[in-house]
């Protein structure tokens, strides 16, 4: 394990989808003297290796969806990383349905408007649930969150079990603490996921545990994923030929939370049992947890801190990191740059 370096013009703290973006964008604009320093003993250890690595583009909000349309058009230029399946939004509601397709319009993402027939095309086994409405999404898609990672960690400094335990302000920069010594630095980048704000000493992230399956159920390969938006809200997605699905759920947790229960579990079954589907008795083959992490006022928290000239955050995803994280990454980069000169 090689020593740290005494000092760095940026150390980025979080080696998962937000802190591997932000070194590649920074390499991308010259910017070459970055360490990535990461707790584990692996890159995305917590919620970015455990990404379900849906390429949703449409969010919640236009502020979300910014990040994600980019994060999605950047992707598709790197190698292996970006799988075009197109994507399926089903709701039960239609004022919810037009709030997407106009949210669509306003980011030049092509959709088109679709019956429940048609998403049974392509989900026979979710023929009954209740959609009301669906959109089709063609450049939509899934993303292979481990060759994601690889690829934008290729070329950057990365040390690996150098937890951070404090960060402090001095004149010019501060002074990064880590479980394997102390780096001066002339910028940091906050990017550790649910840890986010606490090297800092700020209120801590809210943090969810969301589970992951798994399904002995076949299903073409690259067929679109499928995400319901509304009541019983749940996604299911082509994992390797075999159905991946999750209720969507959100338990409170602590950070680095990501132990599967039975509670997630029989959520899914109830899930499937209220679509009339047979998915709800298919055997579970893989069960994991991801955790996502959001800021008090649910928006992603990218760019140079107001009142802390050294710190750039790149934080609160919000579940979002697969598809926005390499847009988050610009635009941190971008707030470095700045901060640097």
């Amino acid at each position: 394990m090689h020593a740290l370096p005494a000092r760095a013009d940026v150390v980025i703290v979080g080696g998962g989808f937000a802190g591997a973006a932000t070194a590649w964008a920074l390499r991308r604009r010259g910017c070459t003297n970055v360490i990535l320093l990461e707790r584990e003993g692996q890159l995305g250890r917590f919620a970015s290796g455990r990404s379900a690595g849906l390429g949703r583009q449409l969010a919640e909000d236009d502020a979300t969806t910014a990040f994600t349309v980019c994060g999605a058009e950047l992707q598709r230029g790197l190698p292996d990383v970006w799988q075009p399946t197109g994507g399926l939004l089903g709701f039960d509601d239609a004022g919810h349905a037009d709030a997407y397709a106009a949210r669509a319009a306003r980011f030049g993402v092509g959709v088109e408007r679709i019956d429940r027939e048609r998403v049974a095309t392509h989900w026979p086994a979710l023929a009954d649930l209740h959609v009301t409405h669906a959109l089709w999404i063609p450049s939509d898609g899934v993303i292979d969150v481990t060759r994601l990672l690889a690829a934008l960690t290729e070329h950057v400094e990365v040390a690996l079990a150098a937890g951070v335990e404090r960060v402090v302000a001095e004149d010019r920069g501060a002074r990064v603490i880590t479980a394997r010594g102390e780096i001066a630095a002339r910028v940091v980048v906050d990017a550790a996921g649910a840890w986010a704000g606490a090297a800092v000493g700020d209120a801590p992230l809210e943090s969810f545990k969301r589970h992951v399956f798994v399904l002995d159920a076949p299903i073409a390969v690259r067929t679109p994923f499928l995400w319901h938006i509304g009541h019983g809200e749940f996604y299911v997605r082509d994992d390797g030929g075999h159905v991946l699905a999750s209720p969507c759920d959100a338990s409170p947790c602590e950070p680095g939370h990501q132990e599967p229960d039975l509670v997630g579990e029989a959520h899914l079954r109830r899930l499937f049992d209220d679509a009339g589907s047979p998915l709800g008795t298919a055997p579970i083959t893989r069960r994991w947890a991801c955790q996502r992490a959001f800021a008090a006022d649910r928006l992603l928290r990218v760019g140079r801190d107001p009142a802390r000239p050294y710190l750039v955050w790149a934080a609160a995803l919000g579940g979002h990191g697969a598809t926005a994280g390499p847009a988050v990454g610009e635009r941190a980069a971008d707030a470095v740059i700045a901060a640097l000169e």
